[in-house]
């Protein structure tokens, strides 16, 4: 049950971005929709359901997903269960899509840029997300549903149970994601040929953000890969 709600609401956020993308191209550019800013709204509401619904799998231990069940240990601390939720490919791919959702619903609050701009931005980046939403409902699809009774779980990659590892992640996926929205922004600002101060403030502000964050996720990777595992260096074996 949890993750058929988990599943239908990445399903929601897929169609509703559906009907963001088709809507630019029916309605009058050149004024402000209130309905097409809401409707980031509504998509950003109905992923961070569908991430809260596998996070909440996990805390629970819903062996029953299969995600789960591969990933998860019904002993581990609560701080590794959360942290399952992004360990592993299908679940970082729904983080990936969260973190790219923020970023549009961020990008709607933006005062500074022609109404044009923004909205078409908004379209060059909701493409983006539609195109990631496909590749995790058909390929990567963190709510599968075990076949089988499974009474306890795989547990988590024991080199990925640290607290590094806990944080690194999303820190590195709201930089490197985050650039996403600097292409949406350049490729709107290239169709209009409107690169005016402001699109350039706007621009620089993000850049900062997205590099700052993706600095500091690379950094924790690399503190984590220093104690943990020897840069990748020779394992010493010793005999009794």
């Amino acid at each position: 049950m949890i993750s058929l709600v988990g599943f239908a609401n990445l399903l929601f956020s897929f169609l509703i971005g559906l009907i963001i993308f088709f809507s630019y191209f029916f309605n009058n550019k050149n004024e402000i929709s209130r309905t097409y800013y809401n409707l980031v709204f509504f998509k950003f509401f109905f992923i961070i359901v569908s991430f809260l619904t596998l996070i909440f799998a996990y805390i629970v231990s819903d062996f029953s997903n299969q995600n789960v069940f591969e990933n998860s240990h019904s002993d581990k601390p609560i701080l590794y269960k959360i942290t399952g939720t992004w360990g592993n490919h299908e679940g970082s791919m729904l983080l990936w899509l969260l973190i790219m959702s923020s970023y549009t619903l961020f990008f709607t609050f933006n005062k500074n840029l022609k109404d044009n701009i923004k909205k078409l931005t908004i379209t060059f980046q909701t493409s983006l997300f539609l195109l990631f939403a496909v590749f995790v409902i058909f390929t990567s699809n963190p709510f599968l549903i075990n076949s089988i009774n499974f009474e306890e779980g795989m547990g988590l990659n024991p080199i990925l149970q640290d607290p590094a590892l806990a944080v690194h992640p999303p820190i590195l996926y709201i930089g490197y994601v985050g650039f996403s929205l600097i292409l949406s922004l350049a490729l709107a600002g290239l169709t209009f040929k409107q690169i005016d101060y402001e699109w350039m403030n706007t621009a620089k502000k993000l850049t900062l953000f997205c590099w700052s964050m993706l600095t500091g996720g690379i950094a924790l990777g690399s503190y984590w890969a220093y104690y943990e595992l020897g840069w990748g260096g020779v394992v010493v074996l010793g005999s009794c």
